[in-house]
């Protein structure tokens, strides 16, 4: 006898997935399987749609934080120096930048002001592996909220981070164009005391590539969002963040009344730049681009 619910039935048609869709997917499953047993794999970070973002990649910044002696003032400083409301984190110690690219805080550390940089990796398991390898210090990898983190230490112990993205993270804006907004991080300059140390370091462990700067001892670091140079010959490392503002006059006009110091702006080939120093001793660099 013919099965009356036959005629109901529709032909197979092989499925025809989206390939974007397809290799997140993956990578999602491929990143749960190797999760310690018992994390949850939910995510709720949903995928930009705003157009003319990238995705994060090996070598970026996905986070950045200025360790000060003291984080209150910190905050009060560059909050009027770039227009940022600094917000309470979940530790008092902390504070939270909503809104910037990268994302980025302020943390109080009494013994090392320094900026703090997590550089995002696609295998961070591989990773710290290269950086026990290459001469620093790299903790197991712990899952967070948002993706797996490994705190690490390079040859010059400058504390930094591994962070490998959950397979849907935000995209942020293409290294070719600064950010838009007051409190953008748009450059960092590494000051190392031997750039041929720090570069072996750092390429071997993120995959970078250089070429030489346009400052004598100086490198680029090509492609990374935001942009890195490496300047060697230096006393003691420090990390020099260069943040974007509107109204360069006005900007170095509040940090001078916020009790730190600045050079008169100048112009250079991308736009105007005033070197800075905080009222707490850390260095800085504000920017003005077209």
């Amino acid at each position: 006898m013919t099965d009356p619910l036959d005629a109901l039935r529709a032909p197979v048609t092989p499925a025809d997935p989206d390939p974007a869709f397809a290799t997140r997917l993956r990578a999602r499953l491929e990143r749960a399987l190797g999760l310690p047993e018992g994390v949850a794999v939910t995510e709720t970070t949903l995928m930009p749609t705003e157009p003319g973002g990238a995705a994060l990649k090996q070598g970026d910044i996905s986070y950045a934080s200025l360790w000060v002696r003291d984080v209150a003032r910190a905050a009060a400083f560059y909050g009027a120096v770039l227009g940022v409301d600094y917000r309470p984190a979940h530790d008092s110690r902390g504070r939270q930048a909503p809104g910037l690219a990268p994302p980025q805080g302020l943390w109080e550390h009494l013994a090392l002001p320094a900026l703090f940089c997590s550089y995002v990796v696609n295998d961070i398991a591989a990773a710290v592996a290269r950086v026990r390898a290459a001469g620093g210090q790299a903790e197991e990898p712990s899952p967070q909220a948002y993706g797996l983190t490994a705190d690490c230490v390079d040859p010059d112990d400058v504390p930094f981070a591994l962070h490998q993205p959950p397979a849907s993270a935000p995209a942020v804006p293409p290294a070719s164009a600064p950010p838009g907004h007051a409190g953008d991080l748009v450059y960092v300059t590494l000051e190392v005391p031997d750039a041929a140390r720090t570069l072996e370091f750092y390429c071997s462990v993120l995959g970078w590539r250089v070429r030489p700067g346009r400052t004598q001892g100086g490198w680029q670091v090509e492609g990374t969002t935001p942009m890195i140079g490496v300047s060697g010959g230096h006393p003691a490392p420090a990390a020099v963040p260069v943040w974007q503002v509107t109204d360069l006059a006005a900007a170095v006009a509040q940090v001078r009344a916020a009790g730190g110091t600045s050079t008169e702006p100048h112009r250079e080939p991308y736009g105007l730049i005033a070197e800075c120093t905080d009222d707490q001793g850390i260095r800085f660099s504000l920017g003005q681009f077209p």
